[in-house]
């Protein structure tokens, strides 16, 4: 009996041990091109018994996959203290550009952060609660969204969007964009989020294909769907005084969540510059034989890491399917064709000049059969 209680106590402390762990995920930090806006970030041990060690990520944004990325030392907070990061990517990461934050501990913390825009006449600012990774969502939605004015007039909004895929594997996620009078504004939009990626923040027009110039965002609301839950947000901003509202997504119960979508989706990443090697052209995931039939629907997302880099695709005959210029840093481009020639199709930069490896960045795919049709000998 003694042995009994002392294996159900055993099982307690290590339920109560597993259950207090923790991931974090601060959706989106650090400085603007410029210097405009600002993230201040604050992490806190709530515990009276014991220092804690957490794990730190920063995630660059460019939707690539960032599951390569490591972890910094593990930093320590000691019990009831709270470790103050002003500038976070600067002083945690001594890094620069926008990233999610990802944070991680076997045992329980608290982080946020605060966006704001460094003016002579100084600004509000906006405060972020770090989102648990179990509370991403497939299913969300972003209501209260406007759009209605440019940067410096005063009375109008503006809004960006972004997200942060918090998996291992890759996310396909359908956007869909309402007008204020609640109807679907252009047509919906299919990204792929590689492992760990994450999407800069971006105007609303970007969340929906064929968006016409005479839709009226004054008052607008964005949902998605997703066959992985991730993180996403909008950012209103005040045109007049650059004061950001951060909008969390909600759950959208009556969105199903989204399957693979009818086309083929890839993620494609083109690496290399003039101080970085190798070059090289990636696509997530891999087009294996059979992977791709004739009269398939194909759809690439395609970023560059680190220069201006060129992307093509030709099918068997020669004929131009994609055409791209990418700059490096930039949100994906998305390029749908559909694949209806049998046999291997090309791919490659086309700026010569990209990279001392730019002959490398160069390969084919196969669509259909490996082996040609021959027909019958008679």
């Amino acid at each position: 009996m003694r042995s009994r209680l002392l294996l159900i106590l055993l099982a307690f402390s290590l339920f109560a041990t597993m259950a207090s762990a923790k991931e974090i995920w601060l959706s989106i930090g650090g400085t603007t091109a410029g210097g405009t806006f600002r993230t201040d970030a604050r992490i806190f041990n709530p515990s009276t018994t014991k220092d804690i060690q957490i794990q730190a990520w920063y995630l660059p944004v460019g939707n690539v996959d960032n599951s390569a990325v490591q972890a910094l030392a593990p930093i320590t907070v000691l019990k009831r203290q709270q470790l103050v990061y002003n500038d976070v990517v600067t002083s945690l990461f001594h890094s620069s550009g926008l990233g999610a934050i990802r944070l991680k501990s076997d045992d329980d913390f608290v982080a946020t952060q605060k966006i704001y825009a460094v003016t002579s006449g100084g600004t509000l600012g906006q405060f972020v609660a770090g989102v648990d990774a179990t509370s991403a969502k497939a299913k969300g939605v972003m209501i209260q969204l406007q759009n209605s004015g440019g940067s410096g007039q005063t009375g109008t909004f503006r809004t960006n969007v972004g997200a942060a895929n918090p998996n291992p594997t890759a996310a396909t996620v359908t956007w869909r964009l309402y007008d204020k009078n609640n109807v679907q504004v252009g047509n919906d939009h299919v990204v792929v989020m590689p492992p760990f990626g994450v999407i800069a923040p971006g105007g609303l027009s970007g969340y929906a294909d064929n968006v016409p110039p005479t839709a009226d965002l004054s008052d607008a609301w964005l949902s998605y769907s997703s066959d992985k839950p991730i993180v996403a947000y909008g950012s209103v901003i005040d045109n007049g005084t650059t004061d950001p509202t951060y909008i969390p997504a909600a759950e959208d119960t009556g969105v199903p969540v989204s399957q693979t979508p009818a086309g083929k989706v890839f993620v494609v990443t083109e690496r290399g510059g003039p101080t970085t090697s190798p070059s090289s052209i990636t696509i997530s995931p891999q087009i294996i034989q059979g992977t791709l039939k004739p009269g398939d629907t194909v759809t690439f997302q395609v970023s560059a890491l680190d220069s201006n880099h060129g992307f093509r695709v030709l099918d068997p005959e020669g004929i131009t399917m994609a055409d791209l210029m990418l700059t490096p840093g930039a949100a994906a481009v998305t390029v749908t064709f559909v694949a209806y020639t049998e046999g291997t199709y090309s791919y490659f930069c086309t700026n010569t000049t990209c990279s001392s490896g730019h002959n490398s960045m160069q390969g084919t795919f196969l669509v259909g059969s490996a082996t040609p049709y021959v027909p019958p000998g008679y």
